[in-house]
């Protein structure tokens, strides 16, 4: 995780992560998904401090990449 936008704490917009191969992909936020584990917006912050990572499952939509549920890595 390299970045994480918004308002507030509790509010994200975007996130930025780095991939293994060390590209940086900028997800947008619309609506997450809860289901199967899914984490909320606001829990992105805690793995913006503690680097833990995370997998996206997102969709594209023209040159945007959407968020749709994320996940602690395992």
């Amino acid at each position: 995780m390299v970045g994480v936008d918004g308002a507030g704490l509790a509010e994200v917009d975007s996130f930025t992560l780095r991939t293994a191969e060390g590209e940086l992909l900028v997800f947008e936020i619309e609506a997450l998904s809860l289901d199967g584990g899914g984490k909320p917006a606001p829990h992105l912050r805690e793995h913006m401090t503690s680097g833990a990572p995370i997998t996206v499952e997102y969709t594209v939509e023209g040159d945007h990449l959407v968020a749709l549920r994320y996940v602690d890595a395992r």
